[in-house]
């Protein structure tokens, strides 16, 4: 499998929600990604579109992969 590498992100601020963009590519594939993420003192809000990644891949595995890494980048 092809690794996964990130193009042209983006993201700007306003007060605690973080609006984001970026390309996923993998191989010949490329996939843009947009969301926001919502933080507060108890909590990380993720909402993205994922484009045809939800195609090829669960809600239930997509969401697990984010938390994963979220916790990761927290801990």
């Amino acid at each position: 499998m092809a690794p996964v590498t990130i193009a042209n992100p983006q993201k700007s601020w306003n007060g605690s929600v973080m609006t984001f963009a970026l390309t996923a590519k993998m191989g010949f594939l490329s996939n843009p990604i947009s969301g926001t993420v919502e933080v507060t003192d108890t909590d990380v809000t993720v909402d993205a579109d994922v484009g045809m990644l939800s195609k090829l891949f669960s809600a239930e595995k997509l969401r697990a992969t984010v938390e994963t890494r979220i916790r990761g980048l927290l801990t």
